[in-house]
């Protein structure tokens, strides 16, 4: 789905930062409008925009968002790289300072699902100059299909108030009222019922969702992980309590079968894996704010943590994995 998704002209966008220099073409007071007529007047799409902090929300709704096995339509890869297309050309041409843009489409047939796509402007930047390649830019972005969280929410607290006999004038008023809210993480983004339900993305959270993103990456494309485990979840965290910060990684990674090795062992196969992915993205970004990364395995409960400076460390083979687990 990524690489169907970054196949737009890097060439064009390119030269569209090479060209726009001191004068920005579309500058911050006009940036929504800009993002809704470039849509609608070189792709003739309808999209809805609003920005929220420092990141610029786009939602878009297709009539043929998924196939019959869940997969994107070759029409709709085209569609959402039309808008990437537009996004990517407003916020590299404006004066306005924003981090991330999102991306939320929804299927008309199917509105509870929705897909999800995150970018860092600065990886953008990155992958025009050089500093990234594309395929690592690929694995930088955020692509989520899922079911919408708000949905989920909306369709429960209405069977509640079914149950509970509540007058329909009022449901509206109690839903806006306590289930109607800003999201709390990057999974509860989303589009329902003509609102956008987003947040102002930080670099920790995105960092975390990559990380979890990524080590399913890895477990799909490494074929001796694949062999031994079977990767169920993966969830990423960014936390800050009790005067500290720190990512947490919860994954379920199960063993296919043990054989001759010792179950304690082989599960923690898993989390050095999901480690040495947690250690490339955070160092691909040069983040350290945070005092250390926690990694659950929750086929077993086992549980490393490992502080920042230990994860350099790692990341550097000046220390070895079996050491910090001892």
């Amino acid at each position: 789905m990524i690489s169907r998704l970054g196949r737009y002209s890097f060439a064009v966008l390119a030269l569209i930062v090479f060209l726009t220099g001191c004068e920005p073409t579309y500058p911050k007071e006009r940036l929504k409008e800009s993002i809704i007529r470039l849509c609608k007047n070189e792709y003739n799409l309808d999209v809805k925009v609003r920005t929220f902090g420092k990141t610029v929300a786009i939602y878009m709704l297709l009539d043929d968002l998924m196939d019959l096995s869940f997969a994107l339509t070759p029409s709709a890869t085209e569609k959402l790289n039309d808008v990437i297309m537009s996004v990517t050309r407003a916020v590299l041409s404006t004066d306005a300072d924003y981090d991330f843009y999102c991306i939320i489409a929804h299927d008309v047939r199917v509105p509870e699902i929705q897909i999800i796509i995150i970018k860092y402007v600065k990886d953008v930047k990155r992958v025009f100059l050089g500093d990234i390649s594309r395929g690592e830019f690929g694995k930088r972005m955020i692509v989520d299909l899922r079911l919408n969280p708000q949905s989920q929410k909306e369709r429960s607290i209405k069977d509640v108030f079914l149950r509970m006999g509540l007058d329909p004038k009022w449901q509206d008023q109690v839903m806006n009222d306590f289930f109607r809210a800003e999201p709390a993480g990057l999974g509860d983004i989303g589009y329902w019922g003509g609102s956008f339900y987003i947040k102002d993305i930080t670099l920790p959270e995105f960092l975390a969702e990559q990380i979890a993103s990524r080590i399913k990456m890895e477990f799909r494309a490494d074929k001796a992980l694949s062999a031994v485990f079977s990767l169920k979840s993966v969830k990423g965290y960014y936390n800050i309590a009790a005067g500290s910060s720190y990512f947490k990684v919860d994954l379920l990674a199960e063993g296919q079968s043990y054989g001759e090795a010792d179950p304690g062992r082989l599960y923690d196969g898993a989390i050095k894996a999901a480690l040495k992915v947690a250690a490339d993205v955070i160092h691909g970004y040069a983040f350290d704010g945070f005092d250390y990364i926690e990694i659950i395995n929750q086929a077993d409960k086992r549980d490393l943590k490992v502080s920042r400076d230990s994860l350099e460390k790692y990341r550097t083979k000046k220390i070895k994995f079996e050491e910090m687990v001892n």
